[in-house]
């Protein structure tokens, strides 16, 4: 039998980590959650996600991304696939300096889902990024 693929959720609405939990729980995921990039990175220095999903806009406007690069350039995770999952790009124009950093950069995720998300197409595309991702112990 193949062990559960690991996923972290990381968003500070809880109501949307709790109904992401569930759902991917319910289908055969290991779920981790944390509502900031430092509970994340304790979580992470647990157990080593096949995959992250990662709201933008938490403790600060572009707290996701911070998080994502620093998961991309890290050489223990710069193989986790990463789904960034946020409404921060209805913000783009109230808190554009904000943003500037990663405006013109590669975006440190494989895939980017607008909120609301539909949560099968969610799980449709774990599934798919972690196709191929080794099993953790």
């Amino acid at each position: 039998m193949t062990a559960k693929k690991n996923i972290l959720v990381v968003d500070d609405d809880r109501d949307l980590v709790a109904s992401i939990e569930v759902y991917l729980g319910a289908r055969g995921y290991a779920v981790q959650t944390a509502g900031n990039g430092p509970e994340a990175l304790e979580a992470i220095g647990r157990c080593k996600p096949d995959l992250a999903i990662l709201d933008v806009m938490m403790d600060y406007d572009a707290e996701g991304f911070t998080l994502a690069y620093k998961l991309q350039d890290a050489p223990e995770t710069h193989d986790i696939p990463i789904i960034i999952l946020s409404g921060f790009t209805a913000h783009l124009d109230t808190k554009a300096a904000a943003f500037e950093p990663i405006m013109g950069r590669e975006w440190p995720a494989a895939k980017f889902f607008q909120k609301p998300v539909e949560l099968r197409e969610l799980a449709d595309t774990v599934a798919t990024l972690t196709a191929d991702a080794a099993p953790q112990a």
